[in-house]
């Protein structure tokens, strides 16, 4: 009887240390388990639309520049009208293009408008491209250049301008917030500029934010 009681005893002791041992390695296995891979952060889109980056024209008539423009209501836009027989307006371009650069795309819309088309039946709007680009492309006008497909004469009678320069600024509401001209201008120092007269414009009107 005593032999029989301690062989049960060692039985129960056999059975213990195989659950122990049956523990510790269950809890081994999940001490070096690996840990589930974090997601990768998510990355973020930029979605603030580019500035085009290639010069172009198109031809448009004078309503169709008026169309463009409006267009562009809720944003700021500026309007050189220019041609490439006038030195003021070849010089202040360079000044158009810094202020397009200077401001976000949903701010401001820079336009310029040729006014070297004089009519000719024999030579349309287009043709003028080959004078134009030159002139854009070395300043670097990456935005709006149209060709008036009106004459010359025809387009400074509806602007009511005797010659250009000319630029007329637009409010987010589409008004017409100044023109500049150098109509009253004695000299060609007392002409208007981009960065005296009309930047400091631009910069108030892109704060009114609608």
């Amino acid at each position: 009887m005593l032999e029989l009681q301690k062989m049960e005893a060692g039985q129960t002791m056999n059975r213990r240390w195989l659950i122990l041992g049956l523990l510790l390695a269950v809890w081994g296995c999940g001490k070096g388990a690996s840990q589930p891979e974090m997601a990768p952060p998510v990355e973020t889109v930029d979605v603030t639309p580019e500035k085009p980056t290639e010069v172009t024209t198109k031809v448009m008539d004078y309503q169709g520049i008026q169309m463009l423009v409006e267009s562009y209501r809720g944003k700021v836009v500026v309007v050189d009208y220019w041609s490439t027989d006038c030195p003021p307006c070849i010089k202040e371009l360079p000044g158009l293009v810094e202020m397009h650069n200077a401001f976000p795309a949903d701010d401001l819309k820079c336009i310029t408008v040729s006014l070297d088309y004089i009519g000719l039946a024999d030579e349309g709007p287009e043709t003028y491209q080959d004078k134009v680009m030159p002139i854009l492309k070395h300043v670097g006008a990456t935005f709006d250049n149209i060709i008036a497909a009106d004459d010359s004469e025809t387009m400074l009678k509806k602007l009511k301008l005797a010659a250009p320069p000319a630029v007329l600024v637009y409010d987010r509401d589409g008004k017409l917030a100044k023109r500049f001209d150098n109509e009253e201008a004695a000299s060609e120092a007392d002409g208007f500029t981009y960065e005296k007269d009309i930047k400091p414009l631009v910069a108030e009107l892109v704060k009114a934010k609608p």
